[in-house]
């Protein structure tokens, strides 16, 4: 079992990406919607301190704005964002501590466990996703229990 806390792409920009990573990622696609992984399951250990951060959460809101796809070298292809960095860092630290490593916000388009070796037109893609800005209001706390799909199993702040 998996678990993290994730920022789920706005309705708007998912009907933009998912298509997308449809095409490239079925896989991946196929078991998680689009998403900027704010915490990894191995900085939740913390869980009850953790929780009462996220429970005390007032409303807040994130806005990224993503360059031109980047294709890496094991075959991931992702976005990431030119403009809210620092507030995604900020984010993490308000949730984690202080001392919260850095972790480079990223939307990943292609997972490199499901790359083939043959690189998509991302000069093609950068017309459709450069510039793309979304608007985050909410944390999901998500978990995954073998190679299931991932399971929402709370967000913050609560919805009202």
């Amino acid at each position: 079992m998996r678990r993290q806390l994730t920022l789920f792409l706005p309705p708007p920009q998912r009907a933009i990406i998912e298509p997308i990573r449809q095409r490239l990622d079925p896989r991946q696609h196929a078991i998680i919607p689009a998403h900027v992984t704010l915490c990894r399951d191995d900085e939740l250990a913390d869980w009850p301190a953790l929780e009462r951060r996220l429970s005390s959460l007032e409303a807040f809101s994130l806005t990224l704005r993503f360059g031109a796809p980047q294709a890496l070298p094991d075959g991931c292809l992702l976005l990431r964002p030119t403009q809210g960095a620092q507030q995604y860092q900020a984010l993490r630290r308000s949730l984690l501590g202080p001392a919260a490593p850095i972790h480079g916000a990223h939307l990943t388009l292609l997972h490199p466990r499901h790359a083939t070796g043959t690189p998509p037109d991302v000069a093609e893609l950068a017309t459709v996703l450069a510039d793309l800005v979304a608007t985050f209001s909410s944390i999901a706390l998500i978990e995954q229990r073998g190679m299931a799909p991932w399971q929402l199993l709370r967000e913050y702040p609560p919805a009202t």
